[in-house]
């Protein structure tokens, strides 16, 4: 007698990925199995893919899983500065997701993503850092300060100052810097500002930057600002 091996659901939308079967079909398929039960560390083999569509198909789903991603999350780190537009921005979803405050390299790596060429993915890059725990920006700020990465320590003592302080003046001159990251940072601070005093997110809306622009109008609609 002739046994045969049955591949289950997962193995064959996952063979029929790898295969390159992007339809969004597949995809969803795929993660309506993995969120049933079939094991999310199998997603690494599209994540370690050399076809960049594969890839971000893994990214895709790894996003999607939220923080059952977290078994993935070397892989999710090496790709973070990956040549693919999508790969970046799904990327820092699953960041926002499953970093911890002890992942600095991680998190720095996604802070990096705030110059990135891609307006779509700067755009994410500004929600991501907007989401960021207190915990998170003490860790990050830390590590900006050991690594002397100047643009990132002075957005992230602005942040943490207007944690602490609420202070709409020092977010309102960094808006009007001449130094495009940090501006991006009085951004974010200005969306964490908005529930308490939303002027500083009205001075970000009339950017010149049209990704922060954009961004504050954003944050403006989903917190009903008038």
């Amino acid at each position: 007698m002739v046994s045969s091996h049955l591949h289950s659901p997962g193995d064959e939308l996952m063979s029929r990925l790898m295969a390159g079967d992007m339809d969004g079909e597949v995809e969803n398929r795929l993660l309506h199995e993995l969120q049933n039960g079939y094991p999310v560390i199998k997603v690494r083999r599209l994540l370690q893919s050399d076809d960049e569509t594969v890839v971000a198909a893994g990214m895709w789903i790894a996003s999607e899983l939220g923080g059952q991603a977290r078994p993935l999350f070397a892989e999710i780190v090496d790709r973070i500065h990956h040549p693919s537009f999508r790969v970046r921005f799904f990327s820092l979803d699953c960041l926002a997701t499953c970093a911890r405050p002890e992942d600095t390299r991680a998190l720095m790596l996604g802070l990096d993503l705030l110059d990135d060429p891609e307006p779509g993915v700067r755009w994410k890059a500004l929600m991501f850092l907007t989401g960021l725990s207190e915990p998170q920006l003490r860790a990050a700020s830390a590590a900006a300060t050991e690594q002397d990465v100047a643009p990132h320590r002075r957005g992230l003592e602005l942040l943490l100052h207007v944690c602490s302080s609420r202070d709409t003046a020092s977010v309102s001159s960094a808006l009007a810097s001449d130094n495009p990251m940090l501006r991006r940072y009085a951004a974010a601070a200005a969306a964490r500002l908005a529930h308490q005093d939303p002027r500083v997110l009205r001075e970000a809306m009339g950017c010149a930057d049209p990704v922060i622009k954009q961004f504050a109008a954003d944050i403006a609609s989903r917190i009903a600002l008038k």
